[in-house]
């Protein structure tokens, strides 16, 4: 009780205290976002600027400078355009000790013009009571995991792969984590590229397991040299962003091309955007309109956009206003407001 009264105390002290240092929890490129390009805003040199969301619990008062533009603000997310010439940046805060982030640091080296970042801040307070929570859930995984693993060792359920996935899949709807990755388990011994994939995404988010990328990484792998889509495009994804591997934008590309091949719509979106920004590719805007097109086709509004966009300015294709009011208009039964500004801006 008396040691309990200590850490109320302790953390009554932290937010009386005045002025605090803020910590970068995660600092993540945000391929499939496309606000950067939807909301562009040019630097001096006419070039365009990547787009920083910022999640802090204060105000940002000044970017030393290297903003263009003002700070746009909404609740928690705060919009910093820098240009892409920009390796770092100080931010000065209402209630917190200023904070310099070097990109480099967190394994992005030059930021993209027309790309969209996320910045994740948190406080000592913010951080003290995340490190506990994810103690707990962490000594709670492992048991789960350890248990899963024991019943897992060279055991014969006597059931076939598809029916071990059926089982899973229930367990996991179920939220009953460690019984989906037993029967998961089960079925990708017996090369079952499903279940690889589904035990990757676990490892990913930490369900019923330790969160572990790298180990997510080697599932995924399993399972799209398979050939499964799904496993091909969160590899793609994993080594675009860089998370359990090193980013390396070749790879990505080359996960999303087959994944895309195969008809899936994020990445052949992921793509349009890599022939666009010329990452991990040559930039071919053509290409870019080819993949964009064929997403929006399958019905994602932001492609749809993008496509009407390409047709509205003659970028990757002939430019031709019917068609890219058509789309604009696809989007927008879809809910897309940037297609509706797009159309009102259009007079339609």
């Amino acid at each position: 009780m008396r040691h309990l009264l200590f850490i109320i105390v302790f953390l009554s002290s932290i937010l009386t205290a005045g002025a605090q240092e803020l910590r970068v929890k995660s600092f993540t490129p945000l391929p499939m976002d496309l606000t950067a390009r939807k909301q562009q805003r040019l630097d001096l040199n006419g070039k365009p600027c990547a787009m920083l969301k910022i999640m802090v619990m204060d105000d940002i008062t000044d970017c030393n400078k290297s903003n263009i533009g003002d700070i746009a603000t909404s609740g928690v997310m705060k919009l910093v355009y820098l240009p892409s010439v920009v390796r770092s940046v100080t931010l000065n805060f209402k209630y917190h000790y200023p904070l310099t982030i070097t990109f480099a640091d967190y394994g992005v080296t030059k930021l993209e013009g027309s790309a969209t970042y996320e910045l994740r801040l948190v406080d000592a307070l913010q951080m003290m009571m995340e490190n506990g929570n994810a103690a707990q859930q962490t000594a709670t995984a492992t048991t789960t995991q350890n248990a899963s693993s024991s019943q897992n060792s060279n055991s014969d359920l006597g059931i076939s792969a598809e029916e071990a996935n059926k089982i899973a899949g229930e367990a996991y709807e179920a939220k009953d984590y460690a019984k989906a990755m037993k029967y998961y388990l089960y079925a990708a011994e017996k090369n079952n590229d499903v279940a690889q994939c589904q035990i990757g995404s676990m490892y990913r988010n930490g369900e019923g397991v330790t969160q572990d990328n790298s180990i997510a990484m080697k599932w995924y792998l399993k399972s799209a040299e398979q050939g499964n889509v799904l496993a091909q495009f969160c590899l793609g994804a994993m080594y675009y962003i860089g998370q359990g591997v090193t980013k390396d934008y070749a790879e990505a590309f080359k996960w999303y091309y087959k994944a895309a091949e195969q008809g899936n719509m994020l990445a052949q979106f992921g793509l349009g955007s890599m022939y666009y920004l010329g990452q991990g590719v040559a930039k071919d805007y053509a290409e870019s309109f080819k993949w964009y097109h064929k997403a929006a086709e399958q019905g994602k509004d932001s492609a749809m956009w993008t496509v009407a966009l390409c047709y509205e300015n003659g970028t990757g294709v002939e430019k031709n206003i019917d068609k890219a009011v058509y789309w604009y208009k696809k989007g927008a039964e879809k809910g897309d407001t940037d297609c509706k500004d797009a159309l009102k801006r259009l007079g339609y």
